[in-house]
């Protein structure tokens, strides 16, 4: 077994913030006692440091990473919608070697950030989430990868953990019924792009009837929404109690709108954060947590958002949402810890924890990372 000590820490799944922090792990990568009492031995000594639950990205595409900032002046349409999409022809023409590059250098900046798990929308149905499987073979960071094919949901779903779909418009109810089904059987998780843009759903109202919020949760059940930036008030009370995941930086870059992030907290929905397209935003959570807190303070005033809940979508949100046993720092969870300088000249004085840590701290501020309780990164 393995003890650490840091000065303080963000413990349990409140994210409460105390001082003198002892956490043992076994060699099996799970917290096995959370104390302030000092133990017989201490391994490592983090003073001055904060230790936090590590960060889980909720929304990637990190196929692209190796095309950053080609489509800067693109429209979201004219970049990304499938099948001609800019991202998707420089995908078509990429070499495996570029691909594997690209993944392995966003989930190293990942990890060097702070984030331990992420869950990555992987195109090129079964050859694309092997390519992704074979770059992070020797990276210590723990991924989701859902997958698309809908000609074959069941080869795709032995080798993904579930299904990233890029719309429900583009399929029909019994597309969508079957890919529930053939989900549901494998215990495999659903998640959907919906309402990233007016013209997306506006689309789904005139194809469809409904728009294609109400078809993910009616048709698909899908487990996790994403973006929603559009979806209006009736929707986001649907879909209280599941996860959403938004990515308010990549929706700014795409100018699009920032999603209702404070509206959602409001009706009970698990909001989460993800960084999107690597090939338009870098995926480091501390920046995303920092632009989204000022946006909503910016659109909806000072107190629509408090910092405390801006850490939870980063952490305890997306364990939940993504059912993952880490998320929160508690015996029986998974040691997935990230160390923190609370020393730095951009950081100290520390007058409100929370507050730094989602307007101050930056990825250089990360001075170790632990994954399943073994070091995966040390400044």
């Amino acid at each position: 077994m393995m003890t650490i000590y840091c000065e303080y820490g963000l413990i349990g799944r409140s994210l409460a913030f105390e001082e003198n922090v002892y956490i043992s792990f076994s060699s099996s990568g799970f917290i096995k006692r959370v104390s302030h009492i000092p133990p017989r031995r201490v391994d490592e000594e983090y003073a001055s440091c904060l230790v936090m639950p590590g960060l889980i990205n909720a929304h990637t595409h990190i196929g692209d990473s190796f095309f950053k900032e080609v489509g800067f002046n693109f429209t979201v349409e004219e970049l990304v919608a499938p099948p001609y999409g800019l991202k998707h022809r420089l995908l078509d023409a990429a070499s495996e070697k570029d691909i594997k590059d690209g993944i392995r250098w966003a989930a190293m900046e990942m990890l060097y950030s702070g984030t331990t798990t992420f869950a990555d929308f992987r195109e090129g149905g079964v050859w694309g989430a092997l390519i992704m499987r074979r770059a992070l073979e020797d990276i210590p960071i723990k991924y989701l990868i859902l997958g698309r094919d809908h000609t074959n949901t069941a080869d795709l779903l032995r080798v993904c953990d579930g299904v990233g779909l890029p719309s429900t418009t583009i399929y029909s109810d019994e597309e969508l019924r079957r890919m529930r089904e053939e989900c549901k059987m494998m215990d495999a998780m659903i998640a959907v792009h919906a309402s990233e843009t007016k013209d997306e759903r506006e689309r789904s109202i005139r194809e469809h009837g409904v728009s294609d919020v109400v078809r993910a949760l009616s048709v698909l059940d899908a487990d996790l929404l994403v973006h929603l930036t559009h979806a209006s008030d009736e929707e986001l009370a649907l879909v209280s109690g599941r996860g959403v995941a938004c990515c308010p930086r990549a929706n700014a870059y795409l100018g699009v709108g920032i999603p209702p992030v404070e509206k959602m907290v409001e009706v009970g929905v698990k909001v989460c954060l993800g960084t999107d397209n690597v090939m338009i935003n870098s995926p480091d959570l501390f920046r995303e947590m920092d632009f989204l807190g000022k946006a909503v303070r910016a659109r909806s005033g000072v107190g629509a958002l408090d910092a405390k809940s801006i850490l939870k979508m980063v952490t305890v949100n997306p364990a939940e949402a993504l059912n993952l046993n880490s998320g929160w720092i508690e015996r029986g969870r998974s040691a997935d810890l990230v160390i923190i300088d609370f020393e730095a000249p951009n950081v100290k004085p520390v007058h409100h924890p929370y507050q730094v840590l989602v307007h101050r701290v930056k990825s250089e501020n990360v001075t170790c990372v632990y994954v399943n309780g073994v070091k995966a990164y040390e400044k």
